[in-house]
């Protein structure tokens, strides 16, 4: 099924909407999210890879993988990396005061976690603010269109957004990780942000994405201090019925 949504992400009371499989709302508590800098050209990643990968039940955790493309001209082009998320990378360096990028890296709640290979992830946080997110369908094929309504009293706030697709597999045949087969649970395969809370986003899915193994993540960053203080997951495959109804 291809992917034709439009999606909205506003501020609701901290309630779990469990009557509407095409909405999601914050609770009492936040998952933090992960953001791993990775490629498929880089051979200390597939280990990182595997590690995010074993995060899939941890509900403290939204995951998100962010393939970079400074690796695509040392002997495998990652069809997953996106020019973009290198310079998200960049930037969130820059924030820290820091020239250096490399892969893998891992950020926790968009801040750099060096420890992320021997320590657990942290228990969800209590939530600083509460937001919805709901989907319906659309007409324009592969748009995502994103809109996040501003919390009353709530400090300056940013939306970002994220397709995240799992289950894809890519066998490596050159490069540093030439004859090695790939797995990978959470590719951001389209972002947007950041973008005012209020201002409609838009997304442009790839033609191949498969619903049935997406999410939608959406986050809200303390455009002060570069934290992520709200962090929702809609996985699509909720939604599969409704939207072919409407579509």
């Amino acid at each position: 099924m291809s992917i034709k949504r439009w999606l909205f992400l506003s501020a609701l009371p901290a309630v779990v909407n469990a009557q509407a499989p095409c909405s999601v709302s914050s609770g009492p508590v936040t998952p933090h999210l992960i953001e791993l800098y990775t490629s498929e050209g880089c051979s200390s990643c597939p280990p990182a890879e595997q590690w995010l990968n074993g995060l899939a039940d941890d509900a403290n955790v939204i995951p998100l993988e962010f393939h970079v493309d400074y690796w695509d001209d040392l002997g495998w082009r990652d069809r997953f990396s996106d020019h973009r998320f290198t310079v998200r990378q960049q930037t969130l360096a820059a924030r820290a005061r820091s020239s250096v990028v490399y892969t893998p890296q891992v950020l926790l709640d968009g801040r750099e976690w060096r420890q992320w290979s021997h320590t657990p992830p942290p228990q969800a946080a209590d939530a600083r603010v509460a937001l919805r997110l709901d989907v319906v369908a659309d007409q324009h094929p592969h748009a995502l269109l994103a809109v996040v309504a501003p919390p009353p009293d709530a400090p300056r706030l940013q939306g970002y957004y994220a397709l995240v697709e799992g289950d894809l597999v890519s066998e490596v045949r050159n490069g540093e990780n030439s004859g090695k087969t790939l797995r990978h649970a959470f590719v951001v395969r389209a972002f947007a942000g950041p973008l005012p809370l209020g201002e409609r986003a838009e997304l442009e899915s790839p033609a191949d994405a498969n619903a049935a193994n997406s999410s939608l993540v959406a986050f809200a960053v303390d455009a002060d201090h570069g934290t992520v203080v709200g962090a929702l997951r809609l996985p699509l495959k909720s939604c599969a019925a409704e939207l072919a109804q409407r579509q």
